[in-house]
């Protein structure tokens, strides 16, 4: 099974962004694994536990990949159904990462550190100019540092940027946006860590270029979180998050969004875990609507299994608010989502997900929207470097609105990709 950390590492994309559009958010209310998955990050690129990579002192490791996809988008520009452009397109994607983490995943005990840095360059092998004006270089950089990890006391520091490019929802510049995430953390768990508790505090500049520049903002976020173990491997917990979002655009309104949870998560079995929660919650902007009723209720279901050591399952239900720096100030959401992954022989992994959300738009504008993104993907692993795949995506929005100032847009895009890459 020695290959088995190697094929999970590489099932890997980025070369899609599904619902790029969507507003960053400062989530501390979800499931860190679950919901993830349900949006196609299980297919993210990742090195962490590759058995390879060339050794650079005693403890780092550096780790190197390059992958190529090939393939057809239906619907560049998000157009409504009887309005999309379509057109090949190409994605060339390396990657660089250094970490002190051993080759089969694992962190040491001590100091733990992680960095990367890697780039998606997307070219639409199209003649049409409008198209191909939203060919574009998306960089990403960050890490991950971890001291006293595995003991009773830890402290955690990360920081992520990223650089994307998206093409509109019409014929146009592209949507440019850079985002900044960093945190710093603190981890207790005295006597053998029954009782846990973390407190951290996260900084997100969300920056939109060009036309779009009114939606910039930056949050700031504290949230502390005690857990008391109830059974070896079940925890009941509390939650309370507390941010601050402020636009740069003296157009828009200020809020002070909190979020409290309290609940259980952990294993009930030895295959079946669990993060069930509900707590109050409201967006608190300094003038204008906010959410009242069973708007300010904050729920969290989540059931995940695990069917074999090869293969798991997950399903999950979230009910919250998010903050919209287009479309009023802020949207309810019902969000139902579930992924699948299933490995083959120690190099085939299949992974299926998805995602449905009901997002219903407030401060006046009387919009909702039904909203769904799925998709499939299977990676092979050819001997020790060199990994195959093809995947495939849908994205999809159904809105009440589609005129006026508050419009949504009808759209279907569908997206196919073979893949080639070389890691190491």
């Amino acid at each position: 099974m020695r290959l088995r950390p190697l094929a999970f590492a590489f099932a890997a994309a980025g070369a899609v962004s599904p619902a790029a559009w969507a507003q960053a958010q400062l989530t501390s209310s979800s499931g860190p694994s679950l919901e993830s998955l349900s949006i196609g990050v299980g297919r993210q690129l990742s090195t962490r536990g590759l058995a390879s990579g060339l050794k650079l002192g005693e403890a780092a490791i550096l780790h190197a990949a390059l992958m190529a996809d090939v393939g057809y988008d239906t619907n560049v520009f998000y157009g409504s159904t009887d309005g999309t452009k379509p057109a090949p397109v190409l994605h060339i994607g390396p990657r660089l990462e250094i970490t002190n983490a051993e080759r089969d995943g694992s962190i040491p005990s001590g100091t733990y550190y992680d960095v990367y840095a890697g780039v998606d360059w997307r070219k639409y092998l199209s003649s049409d100019g409008q198209i191909t004006e939203q060919d574009a270089l998306n960089p990403s950089l960050g890490g991950t540092a971890e001291f006293s990890s595995g003991q009773t006391m830890g402290f955690l520091l990360s920081d992520n940027f990223s650089r994307y490019q998206q093409p509109p929802w019409a014929a146009g510049p592209p949507i440019i946006r850079d985002d900044n995430m960093a945190s710093a953390g603190l981890r207790y768990a005295p006597g053998g860590g029954r009782l846990r508790f973390n407190l951290r505090y996260t900084n997100l500049i969300d920056n939109y270029e060009g036309n779009f520049s009114d939606g910039s903002n930056m949050g700031n976020e504290i949230v502390f979180d005690a857990g008391w173990r109830w059974l070896p491997k079940t925890t009941i917990y509390v939650q309370a998050a507390q941010g601050v979002i402020t636009y740069f655009s003296s157009g828009r309104v200020t809020s002070y969004p909190l979020r409290t949870l309290a609940g259980l998560r952990g294993l009930l079995t030895e295959k079946l875990a669990v993060n069930v929660a509900a707590g109050y919650s409201n967006a608190f902007y300094s003038s204008g609507e906010n959410p009242s009723g069973f708007g300010n209720v904050g729920i969290v279901t989540e059931v995940n299994y695990t069917i074999d050591l090869l293969s798991r399952a997950g399903l999950g239900y979230r009910h919250d608010f998010a903050n919209s720096p287009f479309v009023g100030q802020y949207y309810n959401l019902d969000a139902i989502y579930g992924a699948y992954q299933q490995m083959i022989a120690s190099r085939v992994v299949t992974y299926l997900y998805g995602r449905y959300e009901n997002r219903r738009f407030g401060a006046g504008t009387n919009r909702t929207d039904n909203y769904i993104m799925g998709g499939v993907s299977v990676d092979y692993m050819i001997g020790n470097f060199i990994l195959a795949g093809a995947s495939y995506s849908l994205n999809l929005n159904r809105s009440s609105v589609t005129t006026g100032p508050a419009a949504g847009v009808d759209y279907s895009k569908h997206v196919l990709l073979l893949r080639l890459g070389v890691v190491y």
